[in-house]
């Protein structure tokens, strides 16, 4: 029984984690941009690879709250924040590929908006481990 309780500890505690990772890489793929706009140009690449990679943790979080009942109460916020993710690519790709420049200028203030939704997703996530 022990054993049971512990496994189901550590997968609340891997899940406040990755939660935690979320917001941080969010705030440093925001750098990134500012970088990229004011500094070097060439860190804009970073900043997309950074995009891409971010779906790791926002997917891993929906797999785990569907597969664990002790972490499925963040079910919701984690497809909050999923949707958040896609409608952040959608806004990018399908702005850049129609030349709608006010598609892609709603790519920004989505980025806080994820950002402010993926700190509050990860403080629930802590709350109720």
């Amino acid at each position: 029984m022990a054993t049971v309780a512990n496994g189901m500890l550590a997968r609340r505690r891997v899940f406040a984690v990755i939660s935690a990772s979320v917001p941080v890489l969010i705030f440093a793929q925001v750098l990134l941009a500012g970088l990229s706009i004011y500094y070097d140009g060439s860190l804009l690449s970073l900043h997309k690879g950074l995009g891409i990679f971010i779906a790791v943790p926002i997917a891993s979080l929906v797999v785990l709250a569907l597969r664990y009942e002790e972490v499925r109460p963040n079910l919701a916020r984690a497809l909050i924040l999923l949707a958040l993710y896609c409608l952040q690519v959608a806004l990018m790709s399908i702005g850049r590929e129609t030349g709608n420049g006010f598609l892609q200028a709603l790519h920004v203030p989505n980025a806080f908006v994820m950002g402010a939704f993926s700190d509050f997703a990860a403080r629930q996530a802590r709350s109720l481990g």
